[in-house]
């Protein structure tokens, strides 16, 4: 039987996966119409949406996101059958590849980590049982 945690955290975590993917899809629609304005909007949202959830209650879903962004955007990095590609060698292609890069920072970031004897997770009191 399982716990109802683990249900949520499931949840949560293949939401990110899957709001990660549809982030960068968009940020790869959008990145190159209206400059600067489509750009910045990409790169806006690519590194806002990790932001917020590594400081949500549930701060791994961070890594799940970036993942799910990484992957979209390496898929895009390959090429296309017709032999042309989705992410263009100028300016604003390497500012989503420079994106890429913080997208990734925020997930490793948001990596479950081992303290330092002594340090102590501001959320956890001492005494309490953390599930």
């Amino acid at each position: 039987m399982t716990r109802p945690g683990i249900v949520v955290r499931l949840i949560a975590h293949l939401g990110a996966l899957l709001l990660g993917g549809v982030v960068a899809l968009a940020a790869l629609m959008v990145h190159r119409s209206a400059f600067p304005w489509g750009l910045l909007l990409a790169l806006a949202t690519s590194v806002a949406v990790p932001w917020r959830l590594l400081c949500s209650r549930l701060p791994r879903t961070g890594t799940t996101y970036a993942v799910g962004w990484l992957v979209v955007l390496g898929v895009a990095l390959g090429g296309r059958p017709e032999g042309d590609f989705m992410l263009a060698g100028d300016l604003e292609g390497y500012a989503l590849i420079a994106a890429s890069l913080a997208v990734l920072a925020l997930g490793v970031a948001s990596l479950p980590g081992r303290h330092r004897h002594g340090d102590r997770h501001p959320d956890r009191q001492p005494g309490r049982h953390q599930s």
